[in-house]
């Protein structure tokens, strides 16, 4: 990880293969974990990253789109 407090959205964006206005989306939606600096900058963490990669698989193995987080 580049920064301790976690990744950047343009830089968790390109991790994932997805555009930073999706994961954005996303976010908003409350389908994706993620923080806040002591700024208010949005971070997102390696823990964040690897459950939306699961999360990613099994919508893409079941043909659906992101569902909401539970």
């Amino acid at each position: 990880m580049s920064d301790p407090l976690g990744y950047h959205e343009p830089e968790a964006a390109r991790i994932l293969g997805v555009a930073p206005r999706t994961l954005r989306r996303w976010r908003q939606n409350g389908a994706v974990s993620y923080s806040l600096t002591p700024g208010g900058r949005v971070r997102y963490s390696d823990e964040d990253l690897r459950q939306l990669r699961s999360r990613m698989r099994v919508s893409a193995t079941v043909g659906h789109t992101m569902p909401p987080m539970a």
